[in-house]
């Protein structure tokens, strides 16, 4: 008897499958709302604190410090507590650690809002909040990283990375855009409500204040992500070895991630793109302020998140379409001209002089910037084996966090002194003489680039462990 054909889908329907094939899976859904609801509260926080501490006339002539120091206190602990925070991913249950970190994050998010609704404007609490902030998200990304490849099959593991990746990048849009929306909403009731018309709207942001509007945003990003973690039903966890001591099995992570060449090369260039071109969240505001402020001067809160929102569109949409790749070949070459695009739009987003040019640059940036760092991750995931990933996964975080904190302090003080967007075009164009040099002096990024060779072969010969 002649077996039916398989029911054709239209062109949309392929370009679904392809990109978003991960999402049939039940808890990797949960798992990516959870993802694009932490990160939108993550980004809306890192651009609502920059535009508080420039709404803060005493703050004047240090606005660039105090951006940059609260956003090294908010990346930093990604470098400091990342080896206690692999570990827990491997030793604790993954989901279960989840959940509390986003509960967590509710609360501390609840708490930065009613201090700015009772008007406190002390720098100080801000940056020790972020402090507490950080060390969350970093446990948030080492663990949602250890579970994604728990929640497909092997064979859908590359795009479940590159769109929980899309998640976390494209919240970048979400968050900001949001911010955008209520800060533009509340301003305009208050305007309304100033010519004798009265109505709740008004009347809620005359009690709360419109700042902390914004922070209460923020947290309910953190409710929605709490409530879609509770949903997921996968149970898996790491290997540790119980006769070895904590550090001996937090070791074994460096030791995997530094002799590994694949993984090691890896994380070396996801370090000097993140130091040279992602690490911009401290001069976002004083970049707003030059780029889009009609007389460069004034500053308004709502420029800071429309460019933020445009650097998460273009990253949204690399991040969706890395994840539909499926030859190791066009990854490498891809992977290529990402390096290319991250290292060149921010010299025109540095030097652009109209309005409109920056917006697209800076889309262009997004696109480029996340592009590139989700191929980082699909690599590394897809290589390192399950029962030490937790750890692999923390040692990356590492990395790659505690540079963007060190980078942001330097470049937010430096933009006290000299223009954001000349920081940012240097910077750029450093990066672009490394990805040059990579194709011209090394024999492995060639192969990775123009032969696809960064394949999961160590992966594929490991058991997969951890799964109970």
């Amino acid at each position: 008897m002649a077996t039916a054909p398989a029911p054709q889908r239209n062109f949309f329907a392929q370009k679904a499958h392809r990109f978003l094939a991960a999402l049939v899976f039940r808890d990797f859904r949960f798992l990516a709302v959870a993802s694009l609801s932490s990160g939108s509260g993550a980004w809306a926080l890192i651009v609502a604190r920059g535009a508080w501490v420039y709404s803060i006339p005493e703050l004047h002539g240090t606005w660039g410090l105090w951006v940059g120091l609260i956003t090294f206190a908010a990346m930093s602990p990604r470098f400091f507590a990342t080896p206690f925070i692999g570990y827990l991913a491997d030793r604790m249950t993954r989901k279960i650690l989840l959940q509390w970190v986003y509960a967590l994050q509710l609360i501390q998010a609840t708490i930065m809002a009613i201090l700015v609704m009772v008007g406190v404007d002390n720098p100080w609490y801000v940056l020790m909040l972020a402090v507490v902030n950080g060390t969350l998200r970093a446990t948030q990304q080492t663990a949602a990283q250890s579970l994604t490849p728990n929640l497909v099959p092997r064979e859908r593991l590359p795009n479940a990375v590159a769109l929980n990746e899309a998640m976390q990048q494209g919240s970048r849009a979400v968050g900001p855009a949001i911010l955008l929306a209520v800060s533009a909403s509340v301003g305009s009731s208050a305007l309304f409500g100033a010519t004798g018309t009265s109505f709740s709207l008004q009347n809620l942001v005359l009690t709360i204040g419109t700042s902390a509007i914004v922070f209460w945003a923020c947290a309910a990003f953190y409710l929605v992500a709490l409530a879609s973690a509770l949903s997921i039903r996968t149970v898996s966890s790491g290997v540790i070895d119980r006769n070895r001591s904590f550090w001996a099995n937090t070791a074994a992570g460096f030791a995997y991630s530094y002799s590994t060449p694949l993984v090691f090369g890896i994380i070396l260039m996801a370090l000097a793109h993140c130091v040279l071109v992602m690490s911009f969240e401290s001069m976002l505001p004083p970049l707003a302020l030059e780029k889009l402020s009609p007389d460069g001067i004034t500053f308004n809160e709502n420029d800071v998140y429309a460019l933020m929102s445009a650097l998460g569109i273009g990253a949204l949409f690399s991040s969706i379409f890395v994840g539909g790749i499926v030859s190791h070949m066009t990854r490498g070459r891809v992977f290529l001209l990402l390096g290319f695009t991250s290292s060149l739009t921010p010299i025109g987003l540095g030097l652009s002089a109209q309005t409109g040019i920056s917006m697209i640059a800076a889309i262009l940036m997004g696109l480029g910037t996340s592009g590139f760092m989700t191929i980082t991750h699909t690599i590394i995931q897809s290589v390192v084996p399950d029962e030490i990933r937790g750890r692999v996964s923390a040692v990356y975080s590492m990395h790659v966090g505690g540079s963007m904190a060190f980078a942001n302090l330097l470049y937010g003080r430096l933009a006290d002194f000299w223009s954001a967007g000349n920081v940012m075009a240097i910077a750029g164009a450093a990066f672009t003489i490394v990805v040059v040099g990579t194709i011209i002096g090394s024999g492995f990024w060639r192969g990775i680039y123009f032969r696809g060779e960064a394949r999961p072969v160590a992966a594929a010969a490991s058991p997969a462990g951890g799964d109970n």
